[in-house]
């Protein structure tokens, strides 16, 4: 049981990951613009500011993983997503494509992974202390 746990959290983390990583590239600036570095640090603080404000985020994001395989032949596996988070401890994804339809629940007191395409699921609760949300 503890092993799906970890494979469902790892499939979502890793969705989660790539997708911020493709919000931060992005984001960044048109290779024409020339800000100095305390332009550049002013912004990042806004933004860093106005995301620290909001009691609600959300996005979508599509990923592709490439394999090359033995033969040197290129697989492209794509799949799409949802990511809501609502402070301070709550959370919403979901990850579909060929392999995977998974989704990841986190109402402040308790982790639900489903597997829907394995029609599974697992619960586990998790201790107020340890939400990656707290502000102590």
């Amino acid at each position: 049981m503890k092993q799906l746990v970890r494979k469902i959290a790892g499939i979502s983390l890793a969705g989660i990951s790539a997708a911020s990583l493709a919000l931060i590239l992005g984001l960044g600036t048109p290779s024409g613009a020339n800000a100095d570095e305390k332009d550049a640090r002013s912004l990042v603080k806004a933004m860093s500011d106005y995301l620290a404000a909001q009691k609600a985020i959300s996005f979508a994001y599509d990923a592709d993983l490439e394999i090359v395989t033995k033969d040197q032949q290129k697989l492209a596996l794509a799949s799409s997503g949802t990511v809501t988070l609502n402070r301070p401890d709550k959370i919403r994804s979901t990850r579909a494509g060929g392999f995977a339809d998974v989704e990841m629940v986190f109402d402040g007191k308790m982790l639900t992974l489903v597997d829907k395409n394995a029609n599974l699921y697992v619960q586990v609760d998790i201790p107020a202390q340890s939400t990656i949300w707290s502000t102590s």
